[in-house]
């Protein structure tokens, strides 16, 4: 929550100092090795289909592990690296190297992928530094290689599920935080297809999965009382727990969206959007990453600009949904925000 309110403190006195983002996404690729048929930025990928060397995101790592000293007069820090995908992250030739790296200058850092060389990890990086990962997501949607392929869609010779599996169970071995995510889908969201998931994920040690809505064509699939019922039914049996995240749903308390301060998306094409679901919208495109230095961008004229024109009516649910109510429930209660300061 202070995050929040410091962002909340910084918006009443933009005028004293700038504040650096929380947390930063950084797509290492718009490859995939996947076809998964409710991918939300398959578009992006076709129409850029990019891979940079990995030297590239060492270098930007380093920049964004000095931007304080950077821009000396800010406050807040950033502290949470995320490799979220746009493609496969873990396709990037040598991308065990940026992992270690951001290990190494003390992000806390993690990685949402579909866990198919999650193997280069263990091969490459030191146990001991692979446990400072926050958590490895891997996303696995199913407990049955039919039903995975059916919504995953491998594009290699043969499935990737075996693999997956034999990947994470050594992750898990070797006691690294990992974690099972998966989009509920009108594919699973039956009996059997939960029950497959829950026994799939018990098995290789997992200690409990995530789960959200799958979305597409700019609506989230509801998570109905029925669907509640399955999960507490099959956690309870498998006694694995769970959490469903309807967060992206919740009523919007705001008209703009105050994550565009807090949490920059570095995408694979060179550029930066301020909004996690606007790749490749120049709409919401702030400036490169890959030429210049991007921190001198930060808070500059284009940035507000995105922001003040940003209507968030007409944004589809998204991930800084909750991050944008608490932010807005702080400023609506300016108490809160000078308790945090006295």
């Amino acid at each position: 929550m202070y995050q929040y309110a410091e962002l909340a403190h910084w918006m009443k006195n933009q005028d004293t100092m700038k504040i650096l983002p929380a947390q930063v996404d950084i797509d290492l690729t718009n490859v995939c090795n996947q076809d998964c048929y409710y991918c939300n930025s398959a578009d992006f990928r076709a129409a850029m289909p990019v891979q940079k060397k990995y030297t590239e995101y060492i270098t930007l790592l380093d920049k964004l592990a000095g931007w304080r000293a950077h821009t000396p007069n800010s406050y807040g820090t950033t502290h949470t690296i995320t490799y979220p995908g746009g493609g496969e992250p873990t396709v990037l030739v040598n991308y065990e190297k940026v992992i270690e790296h951001t290990i190494d200058l003390g992000f806390l850092g993690s990685i949402t992928t579909n866990g198919s060389n999650l193997d280069r990890l263990l091969d490459t990086i030191h146990v001991d530094k692979l446990r400072k990962l926050a958590w490895i997501g891997i996303d696995i949607d199913a407990g049955t290689e039919s039903l995975y392929e059916e919504i995953r869609r491998s594009l290699t010779a043969k499935s990737l599920f075996t693999q997956v599996c034999d990947n994470a169970r050594g992750l898990i071995e070797a006691r690294v935080n990992v974690d099972f995510k998966a989009l509920i889908n009108p594919l699973n969201d039956n009996e059997e297809a939960m029950n497959d998931l829950f026994k799939l994920v018990k098995e290789l040690g997992g200690r409990m999965i995530y789960f959200r809505p799958v979305i597409v064509n700019d609506q989230a699939y509801p998570i109905t009382e029925a669907t509640i019922t399955r999960l507490e039914k099959y956690s309870k049996q498998y006694q694995l727990p769970y959490w469903a995240n309807q967060n992206k749903t919740l009523p919007r308390n705001y008209k703009k969206c105050h994550q565009m301060f807090h949490f920059p998306v570095f995408c694979a094409d060179g550029k930066i959007y301020i909004c996690c679901e606007g790749k490749g919208n120049p709409q919401f495109e702030l400036t490169n990453w890959d030429k210049g230095d991007f921190r001198d961008a930060w808070l500059n004229e284009r940035h507000y600009e995105i922001y003040n024109k940003t209507r968030v009516e007409f944004c589809q649910p998204c991930r800084p949904n909750i991050s944008n109510i608490k932010i807005q429930n702080i400023l609506n209660n300016p108490k809160d925000i000078e308790a945090l300061y006295l």
